[in-house]
């Protein structure tokens, strides 16, 4: 009989992980899309003329827009994060794993910290940059000298956040198939009721 401890934890678990792929999938189909329209656009942002702006104005636009929303996902990232954290703890309590029984949870244990660890290193490293270099072309624009390799690290820098992004993608694709080797305390897999033959002819 499955305890209620493990039903409120796996419900919480699968909501966690789908939350957090779904998010992460959305941002990664929905941004080239919101860059590619904003440029296609040609806006003109009257907070930042300059004439060696012209033509990055919808790609300066583009790129407040996705940031904004990144935004909103990364602090969803870290809800997600905190509730699997939780969730991987209370299971390895229910199950209490050992010998080759312990190779699916470090499996799972290992995608999971490779996940945060590229969340935070986006997080804490690579935006803070991105968004450094953003500013010093912005109020440098009209000195060269400075605005282009300002330029250059902010393209490197949005490069490098859309591979972590597809990295997340990827590493949380695979925490989802091991996941689906959970089962309740108890249970390794399907049960089967063997029951008597019943003669033939009676």
């Amino acid at each position: 009989m499955q305890s209620p401890a493990w039903d409120i934890v796996a419900i919480l678990y699968w909501l966690s992980l789908s939350t957090w792929f779904g998010g992460v999938v959305f941002v990664a189909v929905v941004a080239p899309l919101i860059m590619r329209t904003v440029r296609e656009s040609n806006p003109i942002l009257t907070n930042v003329l300059s004439v060696n702006l012209e033509g990055q104005h919808g790609t300066l636009l583009g790129g407040s827009i996705v940031g904004r929303i990144i935004n909103v996902l990364t602090r969803i990232e870290l809800g997600c994060a905190a509730a699997l954290l939780l969730c991987t703890i209370v299971q390895f309590a229910l199950l209490r794993p050992n010998g080759m029984e312990l190779i699916g949870p470090l499996v799972r244990l290992a995608l999971y910290l490779a996940a945060v660890a590229v969340l935070v290193y986006d997080y804490r490293v690579v935006w803070p940059r991105m968004w450094k270099y953003r500013q010093v072309y912005i109020d440098h624009a009209d000195e060269p000298d400075i605005a282009n390799p300002a330029l250059d690290q902010l393209n490197r820098y949005q490069g490098e956040g859309a591979n972590l992004l597809f990295m997340r993608v990827g590493i949380l694709l695979a925490l989802i198939l091991f996941s689906a080797t959970l089962r309740p305390p108890g249970r390794s897999g399907p049960t089967y009721i063997l029951t008597p033959e019943t003669p033939s002819g009676s």
